[in-house]
């Protein structure tokens, strides 16, 4: 009797750890929110939610990068709609004084605003990002174009990643953004604002012309900055799907199910108060089974 007894005490006694260490794994995961908290639990699982959890970074750095993209061709195509309007009132001054019924001085008066569009124009050449000049190309210490305008950046691009394989350029260089044909609108002004002082109506007709030139080539490069920020809005959109589908993967690899994890503690907890109260009747047996 006494060795039947010793056996079930044993039985019980290694049942008792096995719950109580079931126990505290359940805890843990309460605790914690994770199905995995020590590489032991699941290396497989860890190994897995790993990659998730690389990937995820990855991609949130490809997010961060098309959002200083976003915003570095925003700035950029702010700054060349600023540059389509001086030109359009440039022009429509220019045809004004190509008229035949203006007098040199009336030609004299628009040239004045002539100069002081020219004198925009180069200001916004000269736009900055932070301490950055954005026309300059890699040389963004550099003011793009000098007092004499000559273009003093380079034409380099500065491209972003994206994606694994996928690149951007950010920037627009100011020889491409503020010339066309070789010569830089703030020279296509300057040359209008010499025809318009000298009342030479033959030079004032050709920068109409040159001035029509260089809108075109301000809408081209909208249209350029338009199909870059619609191409990196389609790879956000992409991945932040797959971001989305990570996460999810990610949380079904690691993360506790709170409510079966608080259910499964419920029923550890009666099977302990069922052992205790076995393992109490079996000593209490025991005892007796002895004195007699």
């Amino acid at each position: 009797m006494r060795i039947t007894s010793f056996t079930i005490f044993n039985q019980l006694t290694r049942s008792l750890q096995e719950r109580m260490q079931r126990m505290s794994v359940f805890s843990e995961r309460l605790s914690s929110g994770k199905i995995i908290n020590k590489p032991s639990d699941d290396p497989y699982a860890i190994a897995q939610a790993m990659d998730y959890k690389v990937s995820i970074n990855e991609i949130e750095q490809y997010k961060k990068n098309i959002d200083g993209a976003d915003g570095n061709l925003g700035l950029t195509d702010s700054i060349m709609s600023s540059v389509s309007t001086v030109l359009t009132r440039a022009r429509e001054l220019a045809v004004q004084a190509a008229t035949g019924t203006q007098t040199a001085s009336n030609r004299a008066a628009i040239a004045e605003e002539i100069a002081k569009l020219r004198d925009e124009l180069l200001r916004l050449s000269g736009t900055k990002s932070g301490d950055r000049y954005i026309f300059s190309g890699l040389k963004t210490d550099t003011d793009p174009f000098n007092g004499v305008f000559a273009y003093m950046g380079d034409t380099s691009e500065m491209n972003v990643l994206v994606g694994r394989d996928s690149t951007v350029a950010v920037n627009v260089t100011g020889d491409e953004a503020f010339s066309y044909s070789g010569e830089t609108y703030f020279e296509t002004l300057d040359n209008l604002y010499n025809s318009l002082t000298s009342n030479d109506v033959t030079g004032v007709r050709t920068s109409i012309t040159l001035t029509d030139n260089a809108l075109t080539q301000v809408s081209n490069v909208r249209a350029d900055i338009g199909a870059r920020m619609n191409y990196i809005a389609d790879i956000k959109t992409m991945l932040e799907g797959r971001d989305t589908s990570l996460k999810i993967s990610l949380s079904n690899t690691e993360d506790s199910d709170i409510a079966g994890t608080v259910s499964e503690l419920s029923k550890i907890q009666v099977a302990l108060e069922s052992l205790r109260a076995s393992g109490a009747k079996v000593l209490s047996q025991s005892l007796l089974d002895f004195l007699r």
